[in-house]
């Protein structure tokens, strides 16, 4: 999930225990006040993020700009998954090199060591980390735009609405249907409390929640077994994400074949 996804998502947790407080006019539980801090913290980190990718590089056109910004989020990557694998007394080979898989449901995979230990060890840490595997996936839906790839919007929206459900309701794709009619069905209290405030016009949330329920209605239309999931993979070897099977890699040694940009090898290759 990047982070407009994560803001939007925790804003409306917020907002619906807000709604549901106000409805029994009971007073807000010390998790919903954490759950407030916490979209707070996220909605500044996006903030600072927006400001960081734009400043300091006023000459960049927009090209230029999504180039940049992708290179220095692999970099944030490599970073962190370097980290997370020392505070976990992981230690590879200078020589030795794994490949990292994200499937839809947001799991990461190892292969490429033959120590079944030290790769339950590595998919244990890295699965720790929260948001990776969503960051993970949304850096390799860009490098795929880079190489003449576009974002499937389908597969997408079927990652997306999962991901609404797993957050707003405890539930997946796999809990819900639609009847006859093409209303939702299955489900739990949860969902039926986000479909009522769709249907509410007072509530402020009527208008997100629709617009999410809309989605979920056509991904289950469609099937959601006949829409693929959304998946990427990456080489990891001595600290660094490596791109594979892509003519444009964004790691420093990859990048440097194929840039051509005089200026941006200036901005990357110098700092």
């Amino acid at each position: 999930m990047n982070i407009r996804d994560t803001v939007k998502l925790a804003l409306f947790t917020e907002k619906l225990k807000d709604s549901l407080s106000k409805q029994s006019n009971t007073k807000k539980s010390e998790t919903e006040a954490s759950t407030k801090k916490d979209t707070l913290t996220i909605s500044k980190e996006a903030e600072e993020a927006q400001k960081n990718g734009q400043s300091g590089k006023p000459q960049m056109n927009g090209a230029q700009s999504a180039i940049y910004s992708l290179y220095v989020d692999r970099q944030r990557l490599s970073s962190t998954i370097e980290e997370t694998l020392s505070e976990n007394g992981i230690t590879l080979a200078e020589n030795e090199s794994i490949q990292i898989h994200i499937d839809g449901k947001n799991h990461i995979t190892v292969e490429g060591t033959l120590d079944d230990q030290k790769r339950a060890q590595i998919e244990k840490a890295l699965n720790g980390v929260e948001q990776l595997a969503a960051r993970l996936l949304s850096h390799w839906d860009l490098v795929g735009e880079q190489n003449g790839t576009p974002i499937d919007k389908v597969v997408y929206e079927k990652w997306h609405v999962n991901e609404f459900l797993k957050t707003m309701a405890g539930l997946t794709l796999s809990d819900v249907g639609l009847n006859e009619a093409g209303e939702i069905t299955g489900g739990n209290e949860k969902l039926d409390r986000i479909i009522q405030a769709a249907a509410d016009p007072k509530s402020d949330l009527e208008n997100s929640f629709q617009n999410m329920l809309k989605k979920l209605k056509n991904v289950l239309k469609k099937g959601p077994d006949t829409i693929a999931d959304r998946s990427a993979s990456f080489g990891y070897s001595g600290g660094t994400l490596i791109d594979m099977n892509v003519s444009k890699g964004f790691s420093t040694g990859q990048i440097e074949e194929w840039l051509d940009d005089s200026f941006l090898r200036k901005a990357i290759l110098n700092g």
